[in-house]
C-alpha cells in the first residue's frame, strides 16, 4: 500500500539527505509542503517530482523506505 505523505525524516533517508536540507527546500519553496499542525509532510508527487529532477529511478523511493 502506498503512502500518499511523507515526513521530512523519511525524504531525507529517500535522497540521502540532512533533514534540515529538506527543511530548507521546503522554505526555498524547491519542495511543495503541508504543515499539519507542528508536521510538515510532503506528497509522493513531489519525491516523483524531485527523482526525475535529479535522474533518480523513480522506485527510489519504494527501495529506500
Amino acid at each position: 500500500m502506498n503512502k500518499s505523505l511523507y515526513s521530512t525524516s523519511e525524504v531525507a533517508r529517500v535522497f540521502q539527505i540532512s533533514r534540515v536540507t529538506v527543511f530548507r527546500w521546503v522554505q526555498d519553496g524547491n519542495i511543495k509542503a503541508y504543515k499539519l499542525g507542528k508536521h510538515i509532510k510532503i506528497p509522493s508527487s513531489e519525491i516523483e517530482r524531485l527523482c526525475n529532477k535529479f535522474k533518480l529511478p523513480e522506485d527510489l523511493l519504494y527501495r529506500r523506505l
